[in-house]
């Protein structure tokens, strides 16, 4: 399922405005999308900072094709996950909707895990409060192990010397699922889903 937010911090009546025009307008035509703009994205990449940890992607520029994907092409992958997100933004603006969306930068991942307390990484008997009291060694341990995932990810899934990519290590937007337009609380999974997109 793929997720391109519009807007957010919002009340529900202003939700529920951005609701409505987008279903005056018709959402079938944007969450239906990815059925003839297909993005690829490749090398996943545990990312992190101090908030969350996530599961990131670049879009590909033609490493792999013809193996796992025989129907595609070098050319297939000149449209890619920016130029999705572009495209979104402009039939939602179209529609009548300000789009503010929370990431200014174009992020095409998956989030793993958001920290919302320091809870694992004071040292023992110490207080939350307390940010003297952050255990280093924990929050080394964590970081060396986010580290060694990522080189087996890249040794296992990124492209290959011959360009080819181990199954798994690409992902097509929109495969099995389409875009998903929800509204409510989904930063922990929350919320409804409005309209849902064919996948292919």
């Amino acid at each position: 399922m793929t997720t391109l937010e519009l807007a957010h911090s919002l009340t529900e009546p202003e939700m529920e405005a951005i609701v409505s025009t987008m279903k005056q307008a018709g959402v079938s035509d944007i969450v239906d999308y990815l059925l003839t703009h297909r993005a690829r994205l490749i090398k996943p990449l545990i990312s992190y900072d101090a908030s969350a940890m996530a599961l990131s992607f670049v879009p590909a520029a033609g490493e792999g094709t013809g193996g796992a994907h025989p129907h595609r092409s070098f050319e297939d992958d000149k449209y890619t996950y920016h130029h999705l997100r572009r495209d979104i933004y402009d039939k939602a603006a179209a529609a009548g909707v300000k789009v503010a969306s929370r990431y200014t930068v174009p992020s095409a991942h998956l989030t793993i895990a958001r920290f919302v307390t320091q809870d694992g990484f004071l040292r023992e008997g110490a207080a939350e409060e307390d940010q003297r009291c952050i255990d280093h060694n924990r929050v080394r341990d964590l970081i060396d192990k986010i580290e060694e995932i990522n080189r087996k990810l890249q040794a296992e899934y990124w492209p290959k010397e011959d360009s080819s990519i181990k199954l798994g290590g690409e992902w097509i937007v929109g495969q099995e699922k389409g875009l998903d337009f929800r509204k409510g609380r989904l930063w922990y999974g929350g919320g409804e889903t409005i309209a849902l997109g064919k996948g292919f």
